[in-house]
């Protein structure tokens, strides 16, 4: 029962979940960029833009799909 309970994420709890996340998500930018490079720009802007907005308070079930 408790899958079904969406988490609270606070910053620690985004960042430990990063690096298992980090590598899909350059994939999908590089690719939707054309570019490994800007691919990697895209991920460092959107994951410090999270970080920053990140208050603790969301409940977040599915952090991949996060918006």
């Amino acid at each position: 029962m408790d899958a079904m309970i969406p988490r609270k994420f606070d910053r620690p709890a985004l960042e430990a979940m990063l690096p298992g996340l980090r590598p899909k998500l350059h994939r999908y930018c590089a690719r939707m960029a054309g570019s490994v490079i800007d691919g990697e720009d895209i991920v460092q802007e959107t994951l410090l833009k999270a970080l920053q907005a990140l208050d603790g308070s969301m409940a977040v079930e599915r952090p991949e799909q996060w918006r």
